[in-house]
């Protein structure tokens, strides 16, 4: 159990920073619920494209088209990731009300589609134990430990700052314990980095069903 004491976060207000004492056990309510998208979303995008590797290889070969079908995988991953989002957020409110929950819940939605979509990636290379030991262990330590604020820490070092839940945690902590919202330019760059991601999976899906295509051999049929 949390011992709910009070712990000093250095928050966004008004165009400036101040420390704002938050129980601890709201401050650990708004961290797992990044940390439990990010795992969830991540291990589920990563068995949907481990899952159809081969069944997407023969469907391009039949004739479908590569783009049709990572539009499919990438729904499947949004819709997986809504639902993950949804569950999270509602019980996370059961103890902790974030301060604005509609961002709040935003902010969870885009964590989970960038994990999902790191999920992706791994899941077009990695077996499924190598891949779930990396979507495992990877929101843990970036979101867990690395961003956590409950660890003290000074300046960001630049190896954090590009980590995919930096910007999302700071959005995160703003909106969870402040009336207003000043974190919009980390939200912007959170959704950049998004769409980054996106196109690394979709590049990744294509060149592994698309290059299947180009080598399948003719069947010598007039």
């Amino acid at each position: 159990v949390t011992p709910d004491v009070p712990f000093s976060l250095t928050l966004p207000e008004g165009g400036r920073t101040v420390d704002q004492p938050v129980g601890m056990a709201s401050l650990h309510g708004a961290v797992m619920a990044p940390m439990t998208v990010a795992f969830l979303a991540g291990i589920l995008g990563m068995f949907v494209m481990l899952s159809s590797r081969e069944a997407d290889r023969r469907l391009v070969n039949a004739g479908y088209p590569s783009f049709l079908l990572l539009l499919v995988r990438l729904s499947i991953v949004a819709i997986i990731s809504v639902f993950i989002t949804g569950l999270a957020v509602g019980i996370t409110t059961i103890d902790f009300m974030p301060g604005q929950l509609a961002l709040f819940s935003l902010i969870n939605f885009v964590s989970a589609l960038q994990y999902a979509f790191i999920g992706a990636v791994v899941g077009t290379f990695l077996s499924a134990m190598s891949g779930t030991y990396v979507m495992f262990f990877m929101p843990m330590i970036d979101i867990g430990f690395v961003q956590n604020p409950m660890l003290a820490r000074g300046e960001a070092a630049w190896w954090v700052k590009i980590l995919p839940g930096y910007t999302p945690m700071e959005v995160l902590m703003d909106v969870s314990f402040t009336p207003g919202f000043d974190t919009g330019a980390e939200l912007a760059l959170a959704l950049v980095y998004l769409l980054g991601l996106a196109a690394v999976a979709a590049a990744l899906f294509w060149r592994l069903t698309g290059r299947v295509r180009l080598q399948a051999p003719a069947t010598g049929l007039p």
